[in-house]
C-alpha cells in the first residue's frame, strides 16, 4: 500500500512529467505537466510546472493565449522560475526580438531609402534576453553616422539604453491604455499603448496584431508613434500632431541568421 501511494503522489507525477518531456513530445509533455498542476496545485514545484507548461504552449505549440496565464502564475510566485516566466510573458508574442544575427534595415518613408537608410544588427546577444544593436546611417551609398543602442528584457519591461540613458520602451502587460512615464535627457516622456491590434503595411511587408505605442515629451505639442509587430520588432515610426500622423521611417528588410 505504501508503494502504491508513493507512486501516485506528487513526487511520482513530477518525475513522470520530467521524464516525458525528455522524450520530445510536446503534447504528451504538456498533458503530464497539466496533470501535475491539477492534482497538486499547492505543491512547492507548481511554479516550475506552470513555467514548463507555458513554455510548451509558447514554443513548439505556438499557442500564446494558453501560455500567458501559466507564465503569469509562475511569474507572480516567488522562486527561481519568476524571472524566466516574466521573460516568457514578454516574449509570447515577442514584440522586440533580441537574438544574435538579427538584422533590420530601415528607410525614410518619403523617399523609400533614397534619402536615408539605417542598417542595424544584433551583436553580443545574451540568449534572447539582452543584446547590443549596432549599425550605420546611409545617404545613398555613403555612411554618415553610427548607431548604437543596447536592449534588455527585465522587470516586466524592454529597456533601451541610448547615450547612457536607460529607459523602458515597452512594459507588460501589453494592453490598450497602458501608460508609464520616464525621465529622459529631453525631459519627462510619457509612453502609452494606443492599440494592440494595429495593422501595418511598410516596404518590408504587411504585419498584423501589432502594438502602437505613443511617446510624448512633456510640454510638446507633437508626439511619436512606434509600431512593434510580433517576431519582428519595431517596423514603423511616425510623428503625430493634432489631427494628423505623418510617416517618418519604416522597415524595409528583416532577417535572422
Amino acid at each position: 500500500t505504501f508503494f502504491f501511494l508513493t507512486a501516485c503522489g506528487p513526487d511520482a507525477d513530477f518525475k513522470h512529467a520530467v521524464h516525458v518531456e525528455t522524450k520530445g513530445d510536446p503534447l504528451r509533455s504538456l498533458k503530464a505537466w497539466e496533470t501535475f498542476l491539477k492534482r497538486h496545485p499547492k505543491d512547492s514545484r507548481s511554479q516550475e510546472a506552470s513555467y514548463r507548461a507555458g513554455a510548451l504552449y509558447a514554443g513548439p505549440l505556438g499557442r500564446c493565449p494558453e501560455a500567458l496565464p501559466l507564465f503569469e502564475a509562475a511569474a507572480r510566485s516567488s522562486g527561481p522560475w519568476t524571472e524566466p516566466a516574466k521573460l516568457g510573458l514578454m516574449s509570447c508574442p515577442d514584440f522586440f526580438p533580441i537574438s544574435a544575427g538579427a538584422r533590420w534595415t530601415f528607410v525614410d518613408s518619403l523617399s523609400g531609402g533614397a534619402n536615408m537608410r539605417l542598417e542595424t544588427k544584433v551583436v553580443n546577444a545574451t540568449g534572447s534576453v539582452a543584446g547590443l544593436v549596432v549599425g550605420k546611417f546611409f545617404a545613398g551609398d555613403k555612411a554618415f553616422q553610427d548607431y548604437k543602442r543596447s536592449y534588455q528584457k527585465a522587470d516586466w519591461s524592454v529597456w533601451e539604453k541610448d547615450e547612457g540613458v536607460r529607459s523602458p520602451i515597452l512594459r507588460w502587460p501589453y494592453i490598450k491604455g497602458r501608460s508609464w512615464t520616464v525621465q529622459k535627457a529631453q525631459g519627462i516622456v510619457t509612453y502609452t499603448i494606443e492599440a494592440t491590434d494595429a495593422r501595418v503595411k511598410v516596404k518590408g511587408g504587411k504585419y498584423s496584431a501589432c502594438l502602437k505605442v505613443r511617446s510624448q515629451v512633456q510640454g510638446f505639442d507633437s508626439w511619436v508613434f512606434d509600431y512593434y509587430c510580433p517576431g519582428v520588432g519595431r517596423v514603423k515610426n511616425t510623428v503625430g500632431v493634432p489631427g494628423a500622423e505623418n510617416p517618418n521611417t519604416e522597415l524595409a528588410a528583416f532577417s535572422v541568421n
